[in-house]
């Protein structure tokens, strides 16, 4: 049961932090990072590191997410110069799916993983040999 809130509760961290990254609106990105802060620390919390978890919540929630949520409040951004970011953001939407396919790729080519004692790697023979390169060389 306990793995299950804590899946559930990175799973929210994830959410959390890519709504923070992609919304154009300032305000909401940084309610959503403060949420992402505050989930982080409720999983550091759940694991046993209860000090570091309250330390997130005072210093980064209590101190810089606040400030930076005050500061934008301050400045007055306009909804013009909001919306103007969304074509920017379409434009490098292909070049941003490329780099995320190929380090997705390249992970997965790196690290074996295994489902039901089954062993998959996209790379079998290449990480062995240049490991015994590697060792044989001297510099």
């Amino acid at each position: 049961m306990t793995n299950n809130i804590i899946n559930l509760v990175l799973c929210g961290v994830l959410f959390s932090s890519v709504i923070s990254i992609t919304f154009s609106n300032p305000i909401i990105s940084i309610i959503f990072l403060i949420t992402t802060f505050v989930q982080a620390a409720c999983y550091l919390i759940l694991i046993g590191i209860n000090f570091i978890g309250i330390s997130y919540i005072v210093i980064y929630v209590g101190a810089i997410a606040v400030l930076f949520l005050f500061i934008i409040m301050m400045i007055h951004i306009k909804l013009t110069d909001i919306l103007d970011t969304g074509n920017n953001y379409t434009k490098n939407l292909p070049l941003g799916l490329t780099i995320v396919s190929l380090f997705i790729f390249v992970l997965f080519s790196i690290l074996p993983y295994t489902y039901n004692n089954i062993s998959f790697q996209l790379l079998p023979n290449f990480l062995p040999l240049v490991a015994s390169k590697q060792q044989n060389t001297l510099i």
